[in-house]
């Protein structure tokens, strides 16, 4: 299938913050579209939004909307999570027209500084069920909230104690 979408320079930056923080607008009439970058779509309605399909359909990972794309031929509907650009320095990246992301299905990647895990988790989704994602974080905060996110995902692993003293890892 021949992608439309090579690069999206023309995207209103402030008007998606406002409605990000909303619901996404379309009702059925949203399409989800393959962006250039292996494993990234593009949601086409009233609004158009960065997203991922969903590893774990019916779970949202830190509260960010999902869309459902029910096809004739499935019985499970596909689930896309919309990317936030100003939650995510590589989803902005993404908008903004970088050439290459470097992550594919399949791979193994590691995150440094993966705070609370929002990218990390779209990263999951692009890498796949083939690919592992390992975050590292220092804070202790964030490290808590990533260990519950992994927990819940199940598809990366996460560490942050002993960060501060490499000798005890």
């Amino acid at each position: 299938m021949e992608n439309k979408i090579k690069s999206n320079k023309s995207f209103d930056f402030q008007n998606k913050r406002k409605n990000l923080k909303g619901k996404i607008q379309g009702g059925s009439k949203i399409i989800v579209e393959k962006h250039h970058h292996p494993g990234v779509f593009i949601a086409r309605g009233k609004e158009d939004a960065l997203c991922t399909k969903n590893l774990i359909p019916g779970v949202s990972v830190y509260g960010e909307k999902r869309i459902s794309i029910f096809k004739e031929d499935q019985k499970e509907p596909e689930e896309y999570r919309i990317w936030n650009p100003f939650r995510s320095k590589l989803a902005a990246a993404i908008l903004g027209g970088v050439d290459d992301i470097y992550l594919r299905s399949g791979m193994k990647v590691l995150y440094l500084g993966a705070a609370s895990g929002t990218t990390v988790s779209h990263i999951a989704d692009i890498v796949g069920e083939d690919g592992i994602v390992y975050a590292v974080e220092f804070s202790h905060r964030s490290g808590r909230d990533l260990l519950t996110l992994a927990k819940k995902k199940n598809k990366y692993c996460s560490h942050y104690r002993g960060c501060q003293t490499p000798s005890k890892i």
